[in-house]
Parts: structure tokens; C-alpha cells; sequence
């Protein structure tokens, strides 16, 4: 194990886009299982190659500082995304539950409130601004 420790003295290793180049090899090969007979399967696994490819290319670069700058562009992109799904998972689970959501109009902070109390002041935990809402 001191053999894996020492190549990798240097490297980049992984991080969330690697992860994600890795997660997206993997649906789709999945998908070029699916799919194997067919004229898109031989598409599908060129892609799947390329994936590995960049996946092991980042982690076993010694550029640390372009990766992290990939990393970092990719993450500008990414969060907005991720939060976006989120907030309707919150929304999806909590429609027929005794809370609502609110987004502050200040800082876009999510808050969990009680239905059924009509219209109410909610101060933003994060800001401290308040709001009216109906609930």
C-alpha cells in the first residue's frame, strides 16, 4: 500500500467532477448494456472510454492548479443545479406535510414553516429578514 501512496505523492487525485465523469461513465455504460445490439451501443462505449479517460487523467495529473480551476468551474455550474433539485425534493416531500416553503427574498435561504396559520411574519434564521407570507 506504500507503493500507491508514493505514485500518488503529487497528484491531483479525485474530486466532485472526477466523481461526476465517473458517475456518468458508469450510467452510461449501463446504458450501452441496454442497448447493446443496436447501432448506439458502439457511440455509447466510445463515450464511456472517453469518460474513463478524463476520469483518470485529472486524478493522476501533477497540475494541481488547472484541475482545481476545472473543479471550480464545474462547481460554479453544478450547485446551482444541485440546489435547485433540492429545494423541489423539499417542496415534493413537505406538499402534504403540516410545513411550507419559503425562499427569503434577501438571501434565497430556504424556510420551513407551519400551514394553516394565515398570513405570518418569518424571519429569516440566516439575514434576520423579515417578510409576510400566507400560510
Amino acid at each position: 500500500m506504500n507503493w500507491l501512496r508514493r505514485f500518488m505523492y503529487g497528484r491531483y487525485g479525485s474530486d466532485q467532477l472526477s466523481m461526476f465523469l465517473f458517475v456518468l461513465y458508469l450510467i452510461i455504460f449501463v446504458l450501452s448494456t441496454v442497448f447493446r445490439n443496436t447501432a448506439a451501443s458502439p457511440v455509447l462505449m466510445i463515450i464511456g472510454y472517453i469518460l474513463v479517460f478524463l476520469y483518470f487523467f485529472r486524478c493522476l495529473s501533477r497540475n494541481i492548479y488547472k484541475r482545481q480551476a476545472e473543479n471550480r468551474k464545474f462547481l460554479q455550474v453544478w450547485n446551482p443545479v444541485k440546489n435547485y433539485f433540492k429545494f423541489l425534493r423539499l417542496r415534493f416531500r413537505e406538499r402534504n406535510g403540516v410545513k411550507k416553503l419559503y425562499r427569503c427574498p434577501k438571501c434565497h435561504q430556504t424556510i420551513r414553516v407551519p400551514k394553516g396559520r394565515g398570513k405570518i411574519a418569518i424571519t429569516c434564521p440566516k439575514c434576520r429578514f423579515e417578510f409576510i407570507k400566507k400560510t
